[in-house]
């Protein structure tokens, strides 16, 4: 709710004052005009809504905490401050520590564990999920992979033994 006040109060405002203008502009070329009125009444529902968005966001700026230093705020400012903690001690103990622990056992498995891992040796553990294995239903091997060769393109003159060219 807060997100939209400002941008409708804002944008509403900006409307009101275009069809405002136009439609006194055309009461101005044209006494009489029957186009003016219409445009001067959407001018005044669209002010209505800008003057209602507006007293939304003052509501909403005055409930607003000035800062999370309250007390009632104090709380929830220490347990996330315990809980921002514990992530970066878990972090470290269990992924940074391990890694520089194992690095400085084998240098050269660390060295070339930074520059290119083979496929078979991998830090991730296997959680259980494989990609789907695309065999035969029989269980067989499979045959060898079809392969794509590219339409052989034919002159526009040739429609097919139905049509033949005149």
């Amino acid at each position: 709710m807060t997100f939209f006040a400002l941008p409708a109060a804002v944008l509403s405002a900006s409307v009101t004052a275009i069809f405002l203008l136009a439609g006194f502009t055309l009461t101005l070329f044209n006494a009489a005009s029957k186009a003016a009125r219409p445009v001067i009444a959407a001018g005044l529902v669209s002010g209505a809504v800008a003057a209602g968005a507006l007293v939304l966001v003052l509501a909403i700026s005055r409930r607003r905490p000035s800062s999370l230093d309250d007390d009632s705020y104090g709380e929830i400012r220490d347990k996330v401050g315990r809980a921002r903690e514990a992530w970066r001690k878990a972090l470290l103990e269990r992924g940074i520590l391990p890694f520089l622990r194992e690095a400085l056992a084998d240098p050269d498995r660390a060295t070339a564990l930074l520059s290119a891992p083979p496929a078979s040796t991998s830090r991730t553990p296997h959680l259980g999920y494989d990609r789907p294995g695309f065999s035969r239903p029989d269980g067989g091997a499979s045959g060898p992979r079809p392969s794509f060769t590219s339409p052989d393109y034919i002159s526009p003159d040739f429609g097919g033994p139905d049509h033949q060219p005149e």
